[in-house]
């Protein structure tokens, strides 16, 4: 498990985050995903884990941090993906756990996560209230600028 940096190679974590992106049934192109990704490297208050295993990238996180007046820091897991043939191995878990580590440090005071309709269907949102996320019962509205 580890936060890679603007100069690591990000090619294996773009790979993931576009199969992801698939998987979900988003249509942003996949040079929009990379794109983004190695903006993200460069910014201070966001996070990219990469869990990996001795043969290949298996897993992979994407967190970013927003100031406000409700909680001071706070942040977003933006991106939670696991190669299907390594689930149920705590893998998740284990990118949750740095992500949490690495938020613990910038000052966060929580943060919060989007449960997608097909994540929903992929029962997520029991996997997430298990790790104490509660449901705030807020709905989350986008407006492309």
């Amino acid at each position: 498990m580890r936060r890679l940096a603007a100069a690591d190679d990000a090619g294996m974590a773009a790979l993931l985050l576009q199969r992801f992106f698939r998987e979900e049934g988003f249509t942003t192109p996949d040079e929009t995903i990379l794109a983004n990704l190695h903006k993200m490297l460069k910014m201070e208050h966001c996070a990219v884990l990469l869990a990996e295993n001795a043969e290949e990238a298996v897993g992979v996180a994407t967190v970013s941090m927003d100031f406000g007046i409700e909680y001071g820091w706070s942040a977003e897991l933006g991106d939670l993906y696991v190669l299907p043939r390594h689930r149920g191995r705590g893998i998740a878990r284990q990118l949750i756990g740095a992500a949490e580590d690495w938020l613990r440090g910038m000052g966060a005071t929580g943060y919060q996560v989007t449960v997608t309709p097909h994540g929903a269907d992929a029962d997520l949102r029991r996997f997430y209230l298990s790790l104490g996320f509660e449901d705030e019962r807020r709905a989350l509205l986008y407006r492309m600028l």
